[in-house]
């Protein structure tokens, strides 16, 4: 994340394969990999890179430049790159996650305010496909994005930062065949709290009928939706029982196989000298694939 660069790894002889830097990002102080997603359908990666003085003001410092990286995993080489900041005037930002539709346009999530940027598959035409409702940008919107066929998923913090542990999100639907994007919200059942999700992911493994919704401090909530995302069960939540170090940070979840994985994350931890970031060579992966099935049944 810090480093703004992205690693290739394999979990099955715990070896780093390759680092991908990015010239003019990684290494960049104010510069940070965050989101990222993989297109089966064309080898390409998608990477937001955001910039770091939104995060450290709570929204209050809109400035720095934003990107939409589309790396190419088969030709190894960077495919193009979008500025966000060309399109924002630093008016508003906080993007952090991204997902891409069947035609190859990637949707990209601002936070501060609540915002979606649609950029078309050649990176050259962006757009406020979901705009700001507010010129206030210290409000906590938007956190996590995925989607399932034309359906587009987001949470919403409601003004909650996704460091704390208390809140209730909800989650909004968007067609994403639609010239501009409009929130419909997802009732959920039991309608208890959500929490504040930092991400959202739908395993490949449930064909986009069950989300995994990663909590820091509390752990990973599991819903389904067997409606295409008109309603959802909330089935409960696997807590995190990781050691101390990752107790509080729990950014993503990942299927690796047919397995699905919490992941815990030092943040930042002490700075590498010579770096922009902490020491990530413990950097767990906790099965909760049993958790999550018994929570289906």
């Amino acid at each position: 994340m810090f480093n703004g660069s992205i690693v290739k790894y394999d979990p099955y002889t715990n070896k780093t394969l390759d680092i991908i830097n990015f010239p003019g990002i990684t290494e960049v102080y104010d510069e940070h990999a965050s989101g990222i997603e993989w297109d089966r359908r064309t080898g390409l990666i998608s990477l937001v890179i955001d910039a770091q003085p939104a995060f450290l003001t709570g929204g209050a410092n809109a400035s720095g430049d934003y990107w939409l990286v589309k790396y190419d995993t088969r030709a190894k080489r960077e495919f193009w790159r979008a500025n966000l900041t060309s399109l924002t005037q630093a008016k508003w930002s906080g993007f952090q996650d991204v997902t891409v539709d069947s035609r190859g346009n990637s949707y990209v999530v601002g936070t501060y305010p609540k915002s979606i940027i649609r950029v078309d598959k050649t990176g050259t035409h962006l757009k406020p496909w979901y705009p700001p409702q507010t010129t206030n940008t210290t409000v906590h919107g938007y956190t996590g994005i995925c989607s399932t066929g034309d359906t587009l998923l987001v949470i919403d913090a409601n003004g909650v930062p996704e460091e704390l542990s208390e809140g209730n999100s909800q989650i909004y639907r968007f067609d994403m065949t639609k010239d501009k994007g409009h929130p419909v919200l997802v009732p959920r059942t039991p309608n208890i709290t959500l929490g504040t999700p930092d991400s959202i992911h739908l395993p490949e493994k449930y064909g986009g009928k069950v989300m995994l919704a990663s909590m820091n401090y509390v752990g990973v909530t599991v819903l389904r939706s067997l409606d295409g995302w008109r309603t959802a069960e909330q089935l409960g939540t696997i807590t995190s029982d990781f050691p101390a170090f990752f107790q509080r940070i729990i950014p993503s979840t990942v299927q690796i196989g047919q397995s699905q994985f919490m992941i815990g994350q030092r943040f930042p931890g002490s700075i590498v000298p010579g770096t922009k970031g902490g020491n990530q060579s413990d950097f767990p992966f906790f099965d909760i694939t049993a958790q999550v099935e018994a929570l289906l049944v």
